[in-house]
């Protein structure tokens, strides 16, 4: 399961075709709206996503 950190929407690995990489991790998108959002302030992103869904991994294992 991957999940977007910016809505928290959760699919399938390859489901999304939207991604960016950052910091070495590539992070998946469910469109190009929250792809835009988390590259513009990608810190901002995921320490929101990891405070409301701790111990939740977004990329795929």
């Amino acid at each position: 399961m991957v999940y977007d950190v910016v809505c928290a929407m959760s699919a399938e690995p390859g489901t999304w075709t939207s991604q960016s990489e950052y910091e070495g991790k590539t992070y998946y998108f469910c469109c190009d709206g929250c792809k835009g959002a988390f590259e513009k302030s990608p810190e901002y992103h995921l320490e929101n996503f990891a405070e409301e869904h701790p111990g939740v991994d977004p990329t795929p294992a």
